[in-house]
């Protein structure tokens, strides 16, 4: 079978003709700067610990998630599978937040629905930042 005509690269001004959407190149350049723009967003994190994220955050969670074992966002669909994640459902500004330690305010999530959730409330993987405060 025959293939595809080539395609000029997408990256403007570069003539290369391709069967993908960049030439070699490029490729490996958007490669680089999508890991630097996840280093980026790593490193102005902080840690876990640094988040308030302490040892007795450590017990408390392992301890609703044993209560509570299912994904909460999964069930919804139908779908059973355990959770290994305690979220925030309204997101907190740490322990010295008044809603960091209410477990009404806490959910089971799976590592893909929290990472999903996360990305989506913290303004990772090109979403715009957007914290939900509801007092």
């Amino acid at each position: 079978m025959p293939q595809a005509p080539r395609k000029p690269c997408r990256k403007p001004n570069c003539g290369v003709l391709t069967h993908t959407t960049y030439c070699e190149k490029h490729t490996v350049q958007n490669e680089e700067v999508k890991k630097e723009e996840v280093k980026r967003y790593d490193n102005s994190r902080g840690t876990s610990a640094s988040r308030g994220y302490s040892y007795k955050w450590s017990k408390a969670s392992a301890l609703y998630r044993k209560n509570n074992p299912l994904c909460v966002m999964c069930q919804k669909q139908g779908v059973l599978k355990i959770n290994n994640c305690v979220d925030h459902i309204v997101p907190v500004n740490g322990p010295d937040d008044p809603l960091f330690w209410v477990e009404s305010n806490w959910q089971g999530l799976c590592t893909s629905c929290h990472s999903r959730k996360t990305a989506l409330e913290d303004g990772a993987m090109g979403n715009a930042k957007r914290l939900n405060r509801r007092l």
